[in-house]
């Protein structure tokens, strides 16, 4: 892939993070994952969609990052506890 410039001072930008999940764990949907990118020179943040690395949850079959654990799962957990 080809460098991402700073839109600001025209610098190479620095990739930070990369497949950083955004949004709400506790939503079934899929969550949207961006890599983070920062300019050295003016320091400004930039997102950029990623193309996420996503692994199925053998017990309910959502997707989440490999870099996490199952929202999902975690939640309903977190009910049942609270239920019994």
């Amino acid at each position: 892939m080809a460098d991402r410039m700073c839109p600001s001072c025209h610098t190479v930008l620095t990739l930070k993070e990369k497949d950083y999940p955004m949004g709400s764990a506790f939503l079934k949907a899929d969550r949207f994952h961006v890599d983070i990118y920062e300019c050295p020179e003016c320091h400004g943040v930039r997102l950029y969609a990623a193309e996420p690395e996503l692994v199925t949850c053998p017990k309910c079959g959502s997707l989440h990052s490999p870099r996490e654990a199952c929202a999902v799962c975690a939640l309903n957990g977190a009910i049942d506890e609270a239920t019994h």
